[in-house]
């Protein structure tokens, strides 16, 4: 019973050191590109660990802080893979502003892998001489430099070109925007409604006359036609007024789709002239329904025509 305990005791023993070995196999490299530098140079400090696979994790404890040290750039980590192993590298740049001889420490370094005791390591540890630039000890007397003449530039006139070609600049801006003002023609048809409130306002105001008046009747549908084209010359900006009806309907054919709708206003249209023109006397039920249909006409206009 005591050899079998004896040699499971030795079997233990001998992967714990087998495991360790394998640890410590991995290998640690610390080197700076210079030991010695002027106050406010720069030191490249460059940790390489070599790796046997990629399956271990490295954790290098670097401080936020070093004495007599600032540490400028902290490089991420650089890994490579040669010769059936793995490299991991660090590099790491500081400085100093302290003079005289101080000790850049080492680092603790942590390598672990699955199912493996870790293994703590440590970096090389460095002595940096900070020094100031070394003094001329010469003693030999430099001749001071000559003044140097200043050629001095007078931009006065520059200054009144530029101040000339901007005002002419600006006069001509002026003058396009008062050019293009001025030349904008005036409305057509002064007023303070719109073309549709101002045609539904005067055709609520007419009023259908007596059909047996023969003038009442001819001014009725004389305003009755105005009100139309007023109305249309307005939404068009173009002046009908003086326009025969046959005018009027190939200028709306042009902006109307609906062929019913310039069939009703050709009527209307039509109607009054007949009135006007052929001494045709309509009874006062037409008169009724020629205001109608122009009402109607109105408020159809206003949302077919297309502008």
């Amino acid at each position: 019973m005591k050899k079998k305990g004896l040699l499971y005791f030795s079997i233990v023993l001998w992967m714990m050191q087998v495991s360790i070995l394998t640890l410590q196999a991995q290998a640690v490299k610390t080197s700076v590109n210079t030991n010695n530098i002027l106050i406010g140079e720069q030191i490249q400090y460059e940790i390489t660990i070599q790796l046997a696979s990629a399956a271990y994790k490295v954790d290098i404890g670097i401080p936020d802080s070093v004495p007599h040290f600032d540490i400028i750039d902290q490089q991420q980590y650089d890994t490579t893979d040669g010769n059936g192993g793995y490299s991991l590298r660090q590099r790491i740049q500081f400085t100093s502003f302290d003079s005289g001889v101080w000790k850049f420490p080492a680092f603790p370094i942590i390598v672990s892998a699955p199912n493996k005791a870790s293994l703590q390591l440590q970096s090389d540890s460095f002595l940096i001489q900070v020094g100031y630039s070394p003094a001329d000890s010469t003693g030999q007397l430099r001749d001071i430099k000559p003044v140097m003449e200043v050629f001095v530039v007078d931009r006065t006139w520059i200054y009144i070109g530029i101040a000339v070609a901007l005002t002419i600049l600006v006069g001509i801006v002026l003058y396009r925007y008062l050019k293009k003002r001025l030349s904008k023609p005036a409305p057509m048809f002064k007023s303070s409604l719109s073309a549709y409130a101002e045609a539904v306002q005067s055709l609520n105001n007419l009023v259908v006359p007596n059909a047996s008046d023969s003038v009442s009747v001819k001014l009725f549908y004389s305003s009755l036609t105005e009100i139309l084209k007023k109305y249309y010359s307005r939404k068009i900006n173009r002046n009908l007024l003086s326009k025969t009806t046959g005018d009027v309907l190939l200028q709306l054919q042009t902006q109307v789709s609906s062929s019913d709708l310039i069939a009703q206003v050709a009527q209307v249209l039509r109607s009054s002239d007949a009135v006007k023109f052929a001494k045709y006397l309509p009874s006062a039920a037409e008169n009724e329904q020629s205001l109608s249909s122009a009402k109607l006409l109105v408020a159809a206009l206003e949302k077919k025509i297309q502008f």
